[in-house]
């Protein structure tokens, strides 16, 4: 039973993933800074959301929605570009998240954070995920300078992540509202 629920989770989170990489590509379409690289990337925040309440389920459903999402956008540049390229959606926020636990001693069951704290462990999920991502697509030519589309990815990482929480934080004010 506790493997089926593994599954689950997994499935909901890269079908939850993949639909956000959708979501972002009609609301931003062709406004790219560099490849790949979004003015605000609100998936980033759903990464952040995913990995730290589902953890490695949560990791491996961003992977799987990644690489489908790579393959269906970048058919041209293979598979190992697609699997690499969802690997990273996925092990950057997991990465950064344990950095996070060691380093900024985020509560392994994040059960006590404080907003401060909050908000620095979105800027380590943003900047690790953008230095990941930008090193991969420099390495494959796909990137001409490295340093803005860094700045400019991890930027944007950090605004979609902070659109993400706040709409959480209205959400669940919403429904204790409603009670």
């Amino acid at each position: 039973m506790k493997e089926l629920k593994k599954l689950v989770v997994v499935a909901v989170a890269g079908a939850f993933y993949y639909l956000s990489l959708f979501v972002n590509d009609w609301v931003w379409g062709e406004t790219e800074f560099s490849f790949d690289v979004h003015w605000v990337f609100f998936p980033s925040g759903i990464r952040f959301i995913l990995v730290l309440l589902a953890l490695e389920s949560g990791a491996v459903g961003i992977a799987l929605g990644g690489i489908l999402w790579n393959f269906q956008d970048h058919p041209d540049l293979g598979w190992e570009f697609c699997l690499a390229t969802g690997a990273i959606a996925g092990l950057s926020p997991w990465l950064a998240r344990k950095l996070s636990v060691q380093f900024l001693g985020l509560d392994h069951e994040f059960k006590f954070v404080s907003p401060q704290t909050l908000l620095k462990i979105s800027l380590l999920f943003a900047t690790l995920s953008a230095l990941l991502h930008q090193l991969w697509f420099y390495s494959q030519g796909l990137t001409e300078n490295f340093a803005s589309s860094f700045a400019v990815m991890a930027l944007s990482n950090w605004c979609g992540t902070l659109l993400v929480l706040l709409t959480f934080k209205m959400l669940i004010h919403r429904s204790q509202d409603r009670v």
